[in-house]
This record gives structure tokens, C-alpha cells and sequence, in this order.
């Protein structure tokens, strides 16, 4: 039938701990337990680097959605690229249904990673392979690390076939590694390491919610130096 849909092909790479050595190599150690920042989620190196939001969602009504800048905004604080939790936790508690607005940790929402493989994938050769790696989840399941190997298009086929269990992955990237995304196991949001014109078609697009921030911009909890958590 002319108009099928084309399978998406989908491959492991034998080899995981060697697809993953250069990402480690580029990676800042850990030193802090309490304090992290964004270049131990995504490689140092690169030119430019973005926080992308997940959004907040209410458990009783999927379908209604917020921005961090909308609550922010509500809550009455500075809207940063270091915003976190804390200072938006009255407001939190304070959806117009159910009992809490909630933000997903490991993983972007639905809406958020469709919007972000669309830019990926104008900003990406259509040749480029893509890599997606599972490493933290697969160790707290006694697992060893695996990559899989396809196409921008194959991000949720990947994520089926590896379970809502594991969430992520908690990093993808194209075979020039142009661009590193990341997303840490407790993580609210994504980051990326890219180009200085990658970052600002994922600052100005509204298909996600997006800010840049620096290298050494703290990701943890306690994040936040410009808002005081009530």
C-alpha cells in the first residue's frame, strides 16, 4: 500500500560502554552531593547551552498544561534560568482541579519532547543517525548501560521498547554530536549543549519552553539564588 507507514528501524549498539566513553570523558565529575551543575548532564565543550522546561500538568486533567514562566509569574517571583521548585510551592498547591500541579522528573513530557525533535531534526542532517542512551536507570535495575541507534523520528518507539520504568533516555545525540541532550534521573527539566543558533531556535520557537543558561548554572534543588523559597 502506497500510503503504509514506514517502519522505523531501530538498532543496539553492540558496543555501549564505548559509544558512552566520549560523553564521559566530556562530562564534569561529580564533587558535591546537594550542588550540580549543567555540564555534569551534558558535555562541556560547547558554545551554547539551554535549559528545557517539562510541563506542569495536573494528575486529574492531563490535558491542562502550565508553563514555569506562567507559574512563576503567578507565584509572584523571578522567572531565571535557575527557577526552582521552592519558591513555586504555594502555587503549586493551588491548581483549579485536583490536588497538585506536578512536573515530570527523568523525562520531558509528551508535548515537550515532540516539540523538541522537531527543531532537532531542522537543525540535524536527515542522514544523521542518532544515538539514545540508558546508563543510571539501567544501573539502579543491576542492568549494564544500552544505546540504541536510529533516527530523530524513533525517540518514542525507543522509549517503548524500553519501558516506563526507565523513563529518559537520559541522553541522545547525532552521530557528530553537534548537539548533546540530557536528562538526569530526578531532573524537572532537559538540558542541551548545541550551537549558538541551535540555542536560539529553542529559545524563540514556541513549541517548547526554553531559556539558555551557562555552563556552570547550577540544575539541583537548591538552584534558585534570586527567588527566596517560601
Amino acid at each position: 500500500m502506497e500510503n503504509a507507514p514506514k517502519t522505523v528501524e531501530i538498532e543496539v549498539v553492540p558496543d555501549a560502554k564505548g559509544a558512552l566513553a566520549w560523553l564521559h570523558e566530556r562530562l564534569t565529575p561529580s564533587t558535591d552531593v546537594w550542588e550540580h551543575v549543567v555540564t555534569e548532564v551534558v558535555p562541556e565543550g560547547f558554545s551554547a547551552y539551554v535549559r528545557v522546561f517539562h510541563a506542569w500538568t495536573v494528575e486529574e486533567d492531563p490535558g491542562l498544561r502550565r508553563t514555569w514562566r506562567e507559574m512563576a509569574e503567578a507565584a509572584g517571583v523571578h522567572y531565571h534560568g535557575e527557577l526552582a521548585g521552592g519558591p513555586l510551592r504555594q502555587e503549586m498547591l493551588t491548581p483549579p482541579v485536583g490536588e497538585q500541579w506536578e512536573t515530570p522528573d527523568a523525562e520531558a513530557d509528551l508535548v515537550t519532547r515532540r516539540g523538541l525533535a522537531e527543531i532537532l531534526a531542522g537543525a540535524t542532517a536527515p542522514d544523521q543517525g542518532i544515538c539514545f542512551s540508558y546508563e543510571l536507570a539501567r544501573t539502579l535495575f543491576g542492568k549494564e548501560p544500552m544505546v540504541w541507534k536510529s533516527s530523530l523520528s524513533a525517540l518514542e518507539a525507543v522509549r517503548t521498547h524500553m519501558g516506563e520504568e526507565h523513563g529518559g533516555p537520559e541522553h541522545w545525540w547525532p552521530e557528530d554530536r553537534s548537539w548533546v541532550v540530557g536528562c538526569d534521573w530526578d531532573l524537572c527539566s532537559t538540558y542541551i549543549a548545541c550551537s549558538e543558533e541551535l540555542a536560539e531556535k529553542l529559545v524563540r520557537s514556541d513549541l517548547v519552553e526554553a531559556l539558555r543558561v551557562a555552563p556552570t548554572a547550577r540544575v539541583d534543588d537548591g538552584s534558585d539564588s534570586i527567588n527566596t523559597s517560601s
